[in-house]
Parts: C-alpha cells; sequence; structure tokens
C-alpha cells in the first residue's frame, strides 16, 4: 500500500474535491483501488449525491481494478470516504461467491447436536442421508459433517486468489487478505485457514442498503455491482493483525476456564452454571441488570495474560439451564479456554479510531451512536472502515471468528 487516506465531511461536495486532488497525484500511477464509503444522510438530494461519490470512485482510473463496499459512517450526520492505492505487482483483486450458514433455527441446532454428538460417521455424508438420519432416530457426527463441508467449500476459492497465496515466492510466507462480505462470510472465512494457514485475514461485514440501494448490502469489484458473496484483496504482509477491545468495557469477576460448549452457546464454566456465574459477578459488582443501558460480554483470554484478544456479546443466558448464547455468527471458546466477563453502559466512541497513526482498520458502530460536532476531517496515512454489522478476524492459528461489539477495532498496523 502506496497510499491511503479516510475523509469525513457533511459535503458530498467537499469528498469528490478531496478525491479529485488524490486522482491528480496518484491515478497515474498503477494501483488497484480499495474503498469503504458511507451513504449520505437522507435527503431530497441523498441518492444523487451517492450515485456522484460512487461514480468518480469507480472511474479514479479506467485502468485499474477497485474493490469497495458501502459501509457506516465513522461520525454520526457526516459522510465517510477511506481509499487505499496498492502496487498492483503486489496485491491481487478477487470476487468470491462461497456461501456462509443459513440463518439459524433457535434451540434446532442445540437440541439436535445434543443427541447426536457422540457417534462416527463418514466426511462425506449428503444432505439426503443426514436428514434420513435425523427422521430416523439415527447418529450423526456434527463435528465430521462441518469438517466436511469446509473442505467441499475449499475448492471454491476464487482462482485468483488461490493462484496468489499458492505462488512460489508467497507460499512459505504470510498474506493477509481483507475482505467485505454479505452477512453470511462463513464459507469464504473458514475456506481461507483451511488451505492458506499462514494467511491472516481480516472481514468488514458490508453494512445494510436496503433502503439505500434496494440491496441488502452493496458491494462493488471493478465496474460490477453485487449484493452477495464477498469482495476483496490479498497482498504479502508479515506483521500481525492487532484487535483491541473499547477503552469503557470493565472486567466482571475473575477468569475462568470453559468446561463445555458447543455451537455458539457456553454450557458450563468452571463445571458450574454459567449464567448463575454471570448473576453472581452483576450482584457482586451492584450492577442494574434490568437496565437497557447495560451491555455483558465475554473475552476470551491467552493462556498467560489478562487481555482479551477476543470480545463476543452475551446474546442470552437461561438461569435454571445455565447455557449463556454468544452472538450466533460466532463459535463459543473451546473447551479449556481462558474467558472473563465483561460489562459497559452502552456509550461506544470512535474518537480513538480516528487519532493520527499508520494502519487500515476496521471497526463496528452501533446504529445509536451519539452525535458529534465535527463535521470534516482528513486522515492521512490510514484507512478506518465501520460497520453496524460488524468484521471477522483470523489471524494465523485462530479459528476466524466474528465480532459485533461496538467499539471494537481490529487493524493492520
Amino acid at each position: 500500500m502506496f497510499f491511503s487516506a479516510t475523509i469525513t465531511s457533511r459535503s458530498s461536495t467537499s469528498i469528490i474535491s478531496r478525491l479529485s486532488q488524490i486522482k491528480a497525484q496518484h491515478a497515474s500511477k498503477p494501483h488497484v483501488l480499495l474503498f469503504a464509503l458511507s451513504s449520505p444522510t437522507p435527503s431530497d438530494s441523498s441518492k444523487s449525491e451517492l450515485s456522484a461519490l460512487v461514480d468518480t470512485l469507480l472511474t479514479f482510473s479506467s485502468s485499474s481494478e477497485s474493490v469497495g463496499c458501502l459501509s457506516a459512517p465513522l461520525i454520526p450526520g457526516s459522510i465517510s470516504c477511506s481509499i487505499a492505492l496498492f502496487d498492483p505487482q503486489n496485491v491481487v483483486t478477487f470476487r468470491s461467491t462461497i456461501a456462509g450458514k443459513e440463518k439459524v433455527q433457535v434451540g434446532r441446532w442445540h437440541a439436535l447436536r445434543k443427541r447426536y454428538d457422540t457417534i462416527q460417521h463418514g466426511e462425506n455424508m449428503e444432505l439426503d442421508t443426514m436428514e434420513k438420519a435425523l427422521s430416523n432416530g439415527g447418529p450423526v457426527d456434527w463435528d465430521n459433517l462441518w469438517k466436511a463441508k469446509t473442505k467441499e467449500t475449499r475448492g471454491l476459492l476464487p482462482r485468483g486468489l488461490t493462484s496468489y497465496l499458492n505462488s512460489p515466492t508467497r507460499a512459505n510466507g504470510e498474506s493477509s487478505v481483507l475482505y467485505f462480505s454479505d452477512l453470511s462470510p462463513e464459507g469464504l472465512s473458514s475456506s481461507i485457514p483451511e488451505a492458506f494457514p499462514r494467511a491472516n485475514q481480516l472481514g468488514l461485514l458490508a453494512s445494510s442498503t436496503p433502503f439505500v440501494t434496494g440491496r441488502p448490502v452493496t458491494l462493488f469489484h471493478n465496474q460490477e455491482i453485487y449484493d452477495t458473496g464477498a469482495v476483496g484483496v490479498a497482498f504479502e504482509n508479515s506483521k500481525p493483525m492487532g484487535f483491541a477491545l473499547p477503552r469503557d468495557v470493565e472486567p466482571l469477576g475473575e477468569a475462568l476456564s470453559v468446561t463445555d460448549s458447543e455451537g455458539n452457546l457456553i454450557n458450563t464454566l468452571n463445571s458450574s452454571n454459567p449464567t448463575q456465574l454471570l448473576l453472581s459477578c452483576i450482584r457482586a459488582a451492584g450492577i442494574d441488570a434490568a437496565s437497557y443501558e447495560t451491555e455483558f460480554l465475554l473475552g476470551v483470554l491467552p493462556r498467560t495474560g489478562s487481555l482479551s484478544y477476543q470480545l463476543h456479546a452475551i446474546t442470552a443466558g437461561d438461569p435454571s439451564r445455565g447455557t449463556l448464547s454468544l452472538n450466533a455468527q460466532t463459535m463459543a471458546p473451546v473447551v479449556g479456554s481462558r474467558v472473563q466477563f465483561y460489562h459497559r453502559i452502552r456509550k461506544p466512541e470512535t474518537s480513538s479510531l480516528l487519532s493520527p497513526g499508520s494502519s487500515m482498520s476496521f471497526t463496528v458502530v452501533s446504529p445509536e451512536h451519539s452525535s458529534s460536532e465535527r463535521s470534516e476531517l482528513v486522515l492521512e496515512n490510514r484507512f478506518v472502515a465501520a460497520s453496524d454489522n460488524g468484521f471477522v478476524l483470523g489471524r494465523t492459528g485462530e479459528t476466524p471468528w466474528s465480532c459485533i461489539v461496538p467499539g471494537c477495532v481490529s487493524q493492520i498496523k
């Protein structure tokens, strides 16, 4: 990456003017363009403003490739536009159509897996075989079934991405895969580490745009517009991807060990009822658990140390059965993981994202995040993109996971 900038302004004309200046300085040099653009605040002119912004980005250079999406604003009431320019010799663009998970049917997955999780089945089990086993009360090995599905999708990785990561000059090095996705990224996110264990990945789930463009999400690859799948870039990068907790989260209680988990559910912590453990921590801290403004979270800790490297939203808890449910797109930490409860008041800030520095950052914003007096800001050497749908992070050796907690940030230095 030889250039990046993040621009926020209440005026689409101002952003277009900035983009024209950048184009005059850099467009003549061969490049690949990466961009994230938030739509203008709804008004009589917002559709024409958005069209002008998109046209400016897609015609940045007629001979260059581009990858982008519609994202969320970094400053409420303003338009955010982040761009990055890569040397085409060191990067490849791709478009993925690998299907992700269907929407979870609450309770069904948990009940069926509990019943059949101890018996072995073949990895190439077809769907009709699985359904027959379920209808007859037969056994299903869910772990092998999911692994088989991953192996099926691995071959569907975009050819350009596969060729790039398999090339002799990169086979033994570390690469980063950066992408914008629809709301079901699991097919792509799980296939990348299976095929390329040394590749890091960071994916932004594009903001929902049904009332903006008429599409569930809006993705761009060259001159094409998509509303499913993913678009992205891959490039050489030996630097690790970082993850930062929101500044306003506070730990609750002591570190605990996961002793039973499945899917997105935690069944026991320290061999005890996890919901009751959370309630005990809440009572001890004097927190009003009934307040809408209070948010409870679960962090995953390294084997040594106290700073969480993952943070998940707790979406439900059953005091009698004890099960804690995490956000549906996340697999619960595996047995043996060290975890920590957190809480906070729902007042996420974005100011830390907009401080000087040199990085590419994806963050989660809340649809209700508070207003700001700042009307225009330009950050050189920063690519900062936000979404209210979250991001996916997968570092070397880590199972990819999704984060939907407002204020969390993942970045490439």
